[in-house]
């Protein structure tokens, strides 16, 4: 007779040993298992190993939306426009590659920060409220542009 305590017989293990060490790419690709909290009751302040489907959603529309900014901000300029940040205002004398580089890093690095934090208090919030603000920049730049033709 078996004890319910010893260990099985490893030839009969079904699926993939999932004890593989974690590389870069596979971090990159939200493939972990977690998408939800373990145990019920644990929904808020935990993390989990893939982002929710409006999680991810809302950092496609928020990078999009960044990329649109910041072509048509470059468009504007070079119709006699500003930049309206001070601190992007800067870079654009750096370069044009500064400033471009610039604003990615800074929107990636808050989307990635409050995406991480999905399930805390403010991540989420931060998440619909930078979607927000870039939609409403669409909103602002179209606005410029119907003004400039």
């Amino acid at each position: 007779m078996t004890s319910k305590y010893t260990k099985p017989d490893p030839s009969q293990r079904e699926g993939p040993d999932r004890r593989k060490p974690t590389t870069l790419w596979g971090s990159l690709q939200y493939n972990g298992r977690r998408q939800g909290a373990r145990r019920e009751g644990e929904g808020a302040e935990t993390y989990v190993d893939q982002p929710a489907r409006r999680v991810t959603l809302l950092v496609y529309v928020i990078l999009g939306c960044s990329v649109i900014d910041a072509l048509l901000t470059l468009l504007y300029i070079e119709h006699g426009g500003g930049e309206a940040n001070p601190i992007m205002a800067i870079t654009i004398n750096w370069g044009l590659t500064w400033f471009v580089a610039l604003k990615m890093l800074l929107t990636a690095a808050g989307i990635l920060m409050l995406a991480i934090h999905q399930n805390f208090r403010f991540g989420l919030r931060g998440l619909y409220g930078m979607a927000i603000i870039y939609l409403a920049l669409m909103v602002y730049h179209g606005v410029l542009w119907i003004q400039l033709l």
